[in-house]
């Protein structure tokens, strides 16, 4: 069977901060916040999912062989924009409420408290109920709310669209949008309707949009009770007079408790924003304490998220930001806050992952929100992280755990904290000096025991005087700093130098710098070696071994023996920033590596084999392709009993051995010679031999 995933997943994350923004990538495959909330103490909670694996692994063979699952999340952060490290696992809590299996749509919010609430539509015909359940941390039905943790409301037409909210306390109302009105339902924090809110705890009124064009619902309780109910529908015909023939039309309308519209707002109560080239607005609004209105727009042109700001009467208020508008540095926005103080949250997803910005009462950026010093920052946390800098000036912490560090340049500041953590340099320009500019990186805690400086792809040939391909080590006077250096420039005028904090001078040698791939070499014995994030090359040698490759681009080679061989972690693609750096070969080298005779089998197995970037080299076998398993060529066939498929050579040796191996999963319709190294059937005798490596791998 494949691989099954930890449906309780994430113990860790990365955060990346800079003045004005949070941004949280919770090791999913997608992580995005729904909502942001505030506690009575200045704590921000943000709702949201994340997108993880819960079966297979991605390259697996066939369309339905890997899958991924949303789970739940709960952020809390600190009033300055960094994690709250006492709230679970350093401010990051997964929920594993599951999502009913008759919801054709599902919202999710965090409350304060960090309950997860769930508003779905049931499916069906006709789709006109719905639920919001509440769970408790641990993803089980909160029993004190609603109906055994569920609130049920039936509303009298279909669902067209609906959505979940919180007033400043924290308790829930529920939107739902049909063909010919709409919905605001109020509850209280038991899940019971407030029966003070427009009629027994429910506000029906006539949503702006003709029957059928409704697109997105979105409804903002203001601080005085007031709520303002936006609509985004396609109309075909003018609508106030500002739409064209089909377009998106975005209508904002005010109403009081009692249900009556507020003529002062806008024209009569409707304020309509239609989309043009450049301002198209979302379903997303927020109120200030005077009355104005914050609402998230898009740039179709230059595909910008803006904040824009009217006032109470919903004109555009041009003293915020510039014209009335602020350009937000993100892929998407889904929720907006304005804090007690004044101050604007926004919530969304920028590079998959979680993000938070705030910006101050005019709409100038915080930044002391996110970075109160001003610098870029990642920061890992407890598990196995890779941090991956960009070319700006950071200052990347690894925190616990094996990590690898990429500052990319730009005068990076790295710590990788405690464990075994690899400072990798896939360029000369991560780390250069030359005749007028310095862009030096500075590692703060190298320990020589434990830690490595990767250099593999740069071409140096070991430790000497920093001529002719070798790096000097030298440290300065006072033994404070020590620098690892060439005195040899590129094309370009840059000359490879990197910084240590402290002396260690007589420490840095070719353990712990790495110029060239290392080789892993086992025993005779049964035994299970795991590699690195370092590109290496394995011999299991003898015995009947597990070997997992880690992280990096590995050349395996299991031996003698029926061996288990795992390329290893599929997220290395990241590793070196180049494509197939998670490429992975299994390399046989005689018969006897894997085969079986008519009464035994030494097969090995091969575990998670990647269907784009892995490859099996038989080249030294003779093999020339795939066929009827006669000749050069080998035979493919697949076992649905041990879900294994099979390459097998069916003509024994002159020692009855027949070639063979075996494939975790069905692989009938999807390997090719894309995944072999296959002899050339021009020139056989010279197999063996050919460099089938690819940059920073050798056999060592």
């Amino acid at each position: 069977m494949m691989s099954t995933a930890d449906s309780n997943y994430v113990l860790s994350h990365t955060v990346r901060t800079g003045p004005g923004y949070t941004q949280a990538d919770l090791r999913g495959d997608w992580d995005l916040a729904f909502n942001v909330a505030t506690r009575p103490d200045g704590r921000i909670v943000i709702g949201g999912q994340t997108e993880t694996l819960a079966w297979g692994y991605p390259g697996a063979p066939g369309d339905e062989s890997w899958g991924y699952r949303f789970q739940h999340t709960v952020l809390r952060l600190n009033a300055n924009g960094s994690l709250d490290g006492r709230f679970h696992e350093g401010g990051v809590d997964i929920v594993p409420a599951p999502i009913p299996s008759d919801a054709w749509d599902y919202i999710t919010s965090a409350q304060p408290d960090g309950k997860i609430l769930m508003a779905t539509a049931a499916d069906g015909s006709p789709k006109h109920t719905l639920h919001l359940h509440r769970y408790n941390a641990d993803g089980t039905p909160d029993k004190h709310f609603g109906n055994h943790g569920a609130f049920v409301f039936d509303t009298p037409e279909n669902i067209n669209g609906f959505d979940i909210d919180l007033s400043p306390d924290g308790s829930p109302y529920l939107s739902a949008v049909g063909d010919s009105q709409a919905m605001l339902i109020k509850l209280d924090s038991h899940g019971a309707l407030v029966k003070g809110f427009g009629i027994d705890g429910v506000l029906t009124v006539a949503p702006v949009g003709g029957p059928g064009d409704v697109y997105r619902i979105s409804p903002t309780l203001q601080p005085d009770g007031n709520v303002l109910l936006g609509v985004s529908y396609l109309s075909a015909s003018t609508a106030g007079g500002t739409s064209d023939t089909d377009s998106l039309v975005y209508s904002l309308q005010r109403f009081h408790q009692d249900g009556s519209l507020d003529e002062r707002f806008g024209s009569n109560g409707v304020l309509y924003i239609a989309e043009d080239d450049n301002f198209s607005v979302s379903e997303v609004a927020a109120v200030q304490s005077d009355g104005k209105v914050i609402l998230w727009a898009g740039n179709p042109t230059t595909h910008e998220q803006l904040l824009a700001r009217l006032d109470s009467d919903g004109s555009l208020d041009e003293s915020f930001g510039t014209d009335g508008k602020v350009v937000i540095k993100a892929a998407s926005l889904n929720d907006i806050l304005v804090q007690a103080d004044g101050k604007i949250l926004a919530t969304g997803s920028n590079d998959e992952d979680i993000y938070i910005t705030r910006f101050n009462a005019d709409g100038s950026l915080d930044t002391r929100f996110g970075s109160g010093d001003g610098k870029l920052h990642i920061d890992g946390y407890s598990g196995e992280e890779i941090l991956d800098g960009a070319s700006a000036a950071e200052i990347i912490h690894g925190y616990a755990g094996k990590d690898v560090l990429l500052g990319h340049g730009g005068r990076d500041v790295l710590n990788g904290g405690a464990g075994a953590d690899i400072f990798r340099f896939s360029e000369i320009s991560d780390s250069y000096r030359t005749s007028s500019q310095t862009s030096i990186v500075r590692i703060q805690d190298f320990n020589p025991s434990q830690d490595r400086i990767d250099l593999i792809n740069l071409g140096f040939s070991g430790i000497g005087d920093g001529h002719h391909g070798t790096l000097a080590v030298q440290a300065n006077a006072n033994g404070t700093k020590t620098y690892l250096k060439s005195f040899e420039a590129d094309a370009s005028g840059q000359r490879f130098e990197l910084a240590f904090d402290g002396h260690l001078a007589g420490h840095l040698n070719s353990t712990n710098i790495v110029f060239f791939p290392p080789t892993i070499q086992g025993t005779s014995g049964k035994e299970i070696i795991t590699g690195s994030a370092l590109p290496e090359t394995i011999y299991g040698l003898a015995g009947n071994d597990k070997v997992n490759g880690g992280a990096g681009a590995d050349v395996i080679i299991g031996g003698l023996g029926a061996d288990q061989l795992n390329g290893g972690d599929r997220s290395d693609v990241t590793l070196y920033s180049k494509p197939n750096a998670d490429a992975d070969i299994f390399r046989y080298t005689a018969v006897e590596d894997s085969y079986n005779t008519a009464t035994k089998s030494f097969s090995d197995l091969i575990v998670n084999l990647e269907t784009y970037s892995d490859r099996i080299d038989v080249s030294a076998l003779g093999y020339t392709g795939f066929g009827d398993g006669t000749g050069t060529t080998l035979k493919i066939a697949y076992s649905s009993a041990l879900d294994r498929t099979y390459l097998k050579d069916l003509e024994a040796d002159d020692h009855g051995h027949k070639f063979q191996i075996a494939l975790t999963g069905n692989w009938l319709m999807e390997i090719d010679e894309r995944n072999m190294i296959f002899a050339s059937p021009t020139n056989i005798k010279l197999l063996g031999v050919r460099d089938e490596f690819g940059e920073g791998q050798a056999i060592g």
